[in-house]
């Protein structure tokens, strides 16, 4: 399906949820009436699409559309986000989903999925994989979710402006794919965070993994993935954290592979990120909102 030129694109968002699933909680095989983003920002989680399975794991997502076969599961406890959106729609205003969605027979999955297409000025025409990287979207995906459940007046326009921003934002990671160049130039160090955790990095020490002075490291930096390098460690231990706590890893063994001094300084910091201390977070139940993000 070609969705047109990406500068007269009217998108709609329709439903936005954060929240976490059960290790086995499945969704499908079943059909949805828009267009659905599920990204996954802890944990782990398996789509069979078609004849295709994608593993979609921290800071990865998924795309299919209407007329899709899919199933959906958690292979382990997972926090995720997730938006039904339209590409085309004359009106801002959400129309949800839930009551549209079908559920399909097993021999569905055989059918070929909706395909998504768009023409990228200055690029030329791209095709959106169903299975993709998404590092660096948490801010804008979040600021989604938050406007979306507040309700505030004018949020429909507000919304149909931050969906622009996400698609547009996705694009372009892609177009940089599409045309050969790097994903990313401050990889080896996001790798190295993303590895390692719990080592006392220092932005001299990451920058010279890229091969930067500090300084223009740092800006890079800010300008890939929107947070400066302590503030990035710090968000990938609290996202390491949830999964291990998930999993009912001890708290102590936690904070000790995090590179944290002591469990009090880690619940400090895990309840400034999270708003929940570790064992409230354990023991946060599965919500509404979850239900009718992706079940219902």
């Amino acid at each position: 399906m070609h969705m047109g030129n990406l500068m007269e694109l009217t998108p709609r968002l329709n439903f936005a949820s954060r929240d976490r699933a059960r290790a086995g909680d499945r969704w499908g095989p079943r059909t949805i009436p828009d267009w659905q983003i599920f990204s996954v920002v802890s944990g782990e989680a398996l789509l069979k699409l078609g004849r295709q399975t994608y593993r979609i794991r921290p800071g990865e997502s998924v795309l299919y559309g209407p007329n899709s076969p899919h199933d959906l599961s958690a292979e382990m406890p997972t926090e995720y986000f997730s938006f039904h959106f339209s590409w085309h729609e004359t009106s801002p205003a959400p129309v949800h989903p839930a009551y549209r969605i079908q559920n399909v027979p097993a021999g569905a999955m055989t059918t070929r999925p909706e395909s998504c297409g768009v023409f990228v000025p200055g690029v030329g025409e791209m095709e959106i994989p169903p299975h993709f990287p998404t590092g660096g979207l948490d801010a804008i995906m979040f600021r989604m979710v938050k406007e979306y459940h507040d309700e505030a007046a004018g949020n429909y326009f507000l919304l149909r402006a931050m969906l622009m921003e996400l698609l547009v934002l996705l694009i372009r990671q892609l177009a940089r794919q599409h045309k050969g160049a790097p994903a990313s130039k401050i990889e080896p160090a996001l790798a190295a965070i993303r590895d390692n955790p719990g080592a006392k990095w220092s932005v001299c020490r990451l920058a010279e993994m890229c091969g930067y002075h500090p300084s223009y490291f740092t800006g890079l930096f800010f300008q890939e993935v929107g947070q400066n390098p302590k503030e990035y460690l710090i968000a990938e231990r609290v996202r390491q954290a949830k999964t291990a706590l998930l999993k009912g890893e001890p708290v102590e063994q936690i904070a000790e592979s995090l590179g944290y001094a002591s469990i009090h300084y880690f619940s400090s910091s895990f309840k400034k990120a999270t708003g929940l201390s570790p064992s409230e977070f354990k023991q946060k139940p599965i919500t509404l909102v979850h239900m009718l993000a992706v079940k219902s």
